[in-house]
């Protein structure tokens, strides 16, 4: 476990005890003032440890969170990576988060509370989310239902009039008895694409870029205005750092499950090349938009130098540091390329305002010419 998901785990601990304190059932005034379940863990025994598989389905649809040996995936999206602090966020809420009431569920009150079970579109059906060991053997089942509100203090300001602070639900343990818990989960929907990790590419320092188009932008230095090979031209300076901050930012809007089913256009794709003074190579093949979109492919080739050129006139003293922070670089980029040509196997759909500078022609690329003023 990384710092940073140790760190999210105590956040969401304290979240989680904040809540039980403070959940309002506003909607059910008829508890009964014996409650045996209040306090307990809605899913007694669960160990995060055992969970390698999570099923989450609701009238959407479903999806698959599956865990092998490099981390959570998504089988809905091909077995493309899962976001970790998400599943983790909702693994730790479903182990940790305690009954705050409970009461026998009257059947007539199920469809008001969206504890139905989620088979074809039902009304009031709610959200099934299922737990599983390496095994395949099931270790926790809740029907999530209706969420619990309460009054929103910053409404005034652009908020909801309500907050989500808790929630009625099922445990599989007993499906007669309606639960209220102190967190909305509001992590469990069956949406693939808000469970994808987003960040997919950052190409740095970035020291040419082709375009099938017909140009090549070039620089000498990271710090050096950029030109057109060729020719020696310059390009508009905001256009050409424009091509470097797309390939800097690439963020993920989905992954395309079955691309043999759609027409992507990466048969006859505007492809883009980018070498970096890393010595590494990155193509990018760019299809057919799809609403606000591209599909995307990439590739990642090369790798960092073994060794450092020394400076001119370099102390021995100075060499041992340089040296010594060149191997820890060089070792931080070939994890990072080994991680981005993982990326390969896989159809991406890419926001359409990152990708549209890298599409401009030679022509688009060039600082508009003034109009010339008007005679008086």
């Amino acid at each position: 476990m990384s710092r940073k998901q140790f760190l999210l785990i105590l956040a969401v601990l304290a979240v989680l005890a904040a809540a039980a304190g403070g959940v309002a059932l506003s909607d059910r005034s008829t508890w009964s003032s014996a409650d045996a379940r209040a306090g307990q863990k809605a899913l007694p025994g669960l160990k995060i440890s055992d969970v390698a598989e999570i099923a989450i389905r609701d009238a959407s649809g479903e999806l698959h969170l599956r865990r092998g040996s490099s981390g959570w995936t998504l089988r809905e999206r091909a077995d493309f990576a899962a976001d970790t602090d998400r599943v983790a966020v909702m693994l730790v809420k479903l182990a940790e988060m305690k009954v705050v009431q409970s009461e026998p569920l009257v059947e007539s009150q199920r469809a008001r509370l969206e504890l139905v079970e989620p088979k074809d579109k039902a009304a009031g059906a709610g959200t099934a989310v299922e737990l599983k060991d390496a095994k395949g053997a099931v270790l926790g089942r809740l029907l999530l239902g209706k969420k619990i509100m309460k009054g929103s203090a910053m409404a005034s300001l652009g908020r909801p009039e309500a907050d989500a602070t808790g929630r009625y639900l099922v445990a599989g343990g007993d499906p007669t008895l309606v639960l209220a818990v102190g967190d909305p989960l509001l992590e469990a929907e069956a949406k693939p694409r808000d469970w994808l990790v987003k960040d997919l590419l950052r190409v740095e320092s970035t020291k040419t870029v082709t375009s099938s188009k017909g140009w090549t932008a070039a620089r000498n230095t990271e710090g050096m205005d950029w030109k057109l090979a060729g020719s020696g031209q310059t390009p508009d300076l905001q256009k050409a750092t424009d091509l470097a901050s797309s390939l800097g930012w690439v963020n993920l809007v989905d992954v395309v499950a079955d691309p043999a089913k759609a027409d992507t256009g990466l048969d006859h794709p505007v492809t883009i090349q980018a070498q970096t003074f890393d010595g590494l190579k990155y193509t990018l093949r760019i299809g057919k938009q799809v609403d606000s979109s591209y599909y995307l492919r990439i590739a990642v080739a090369g790798e960092p130098p073994k060794t450092r050129k020394p400076e001119k006139n370099e102390k021995a003293e100075d060499k041992e540091k340089k040296d010594k922070a060149f191997e820890e670089q060089r070792k931080k980029l070939l994890e990072k390329v080994e991680r981005e040509k993982k990326l390969e196997p896989w159809t991406y759909l890419v926001a359409k305002t990152s990708l549209d500078p890298l599409l401009r022609d030679r022509a688009q690329l060039m600082p508009e010419k003034k109009k010339p003023a008007k005679k008086t």
